[in-house]
């Protein structure tokens, strides 16, 4: 696949991703190095929540991936992750301790992704390819 077809637009979107997965894998380092040095009052949760956070660092780096290679799978995974992601965000402006400052760092690269996945260029660009 030839570099000309990649847009900015595509670029962008491949950049927010790879930012996202860079963020998720350092909060699954985080997480695993704090598992092994403090003791858990629940470790089958904490294990469990390591696994998972791998599990979307992993599940972001195959979206980025796939992205880069112009994948047709990728543009409903990658609503399918902002969608979650946003009522992540959504979910952390309300409750008992709401946090409208970590929530502005989910919400807005939320919106930004799932904008760039609508967008006529990036779907015309990942349809091309199966």
């Amino acid at each position: 696949m030839s570099d000309t077809r990649r847009t900015p637009l595509v670029i962008l979107l491949v950049i927010l991703l790879a930012l996202e997965a860079g963020f998720v894998a350092v909060l699954t380092a985080a997480l695993t190095v704090e598992f092994v040095v403090r003791q858990a009052d629940f470790p089958a949760t904490a294990l469990t929540l390591v696994g998972l956070t791998a599990l979307v660092a992993i599940w972001l780096v195959a979206m980025t991936a796939g992205v880069w290679r112009a994948r047709a799978w990728t543009r409903g995974s990658i609503l399918v992750y902002h969608f979650l992601q946003l009522a992540i965000g959504v979910g952390s402006l309300q409750g008992f301790v709401p946090r409208p400052d970590i929530a502005s760092w989910i919400i807005i690269p939320s919106i930004v992704g799932i904008v760039l996945a609508l967008t006529p260029t990036i779907t015309q660009y990942l349809s091309l390819r199966g």
